[in-house]
């Protein structure tokens, strides 16, 4: 890519709000997009594609097995919406996976996340985040739990991809 759009710093959530490190997450995730679907330019297309699953993986991910079980007591029903529009952007990154960036194919499925996901991440940032914010939930205990699950997470990957000799990520 000619610019580079840098995630948030993988193991960072602040104690005092971890939200901010998911809507890190999402901001870059809406840059992402914005650089795929913006260019005609099938190199970037090839670059950003691939992140862009990768990124939303790993959010959906630490959301899934962190966060959402720690608060889902707030908002039963907004977790349940959450976590299907999760399965609904999980099948479209396996659709994803089975084609090239760049293809007509991919590009209108990749429109269709994004849309799905916009649509998500407006869910979580205008109602859920605030609610989580205003509840009497230890932020600290849950920015730990989520940079624990997700450093384990990335050495995980790690691990594997030192085993996969000439892969390269």
């Amino acid at each position: 890519m000619t610019e580079t759009i840098e995630a948030r710093s993988r193991g960072h959530f602040p104690a005092d709000d971890p939200m901010k490190g998911l809507e890190h997450d999402h901001n870059y995730v809406r840059q992402l997009m914005q650089r795929y679907l913006s260019t005609s330019d099938q190199q970037i297309k090839q670059q950003a594609g691939p992140r862009i699953c990768e990124a939303l993986e790993m959010h959906t991910s630490v959301e899934e097995a962190t966060f959402y079980p720690r608060v889902q007591q707030l908002d039963p029903d907004m977790i349940e919406r959450c976590l299907s529009d999760h399965e609904e952007a999980d099948q479209m990154i396996m659709r994803l996976q089975n084609l090239s960036a760049g293809e007509p194919e991919y590009d209108a499925l990749m429109q269709e996340l994004h849309d799905a996901v916009i649509a998500h991440m407006a869910l979580e940032e205008e109602q859920l985040f605030p609610a989580v914010r205003e509840a009497a939930i230890d932020l600290h205990e849950l920015a730990n739990n989520m940079q624990a699950y997700e450093s384990n997470l990335v050495a995980a990957q790690a691990s594997q991809s030192a085993q996969r000799p000439g892969q390269s990520r």
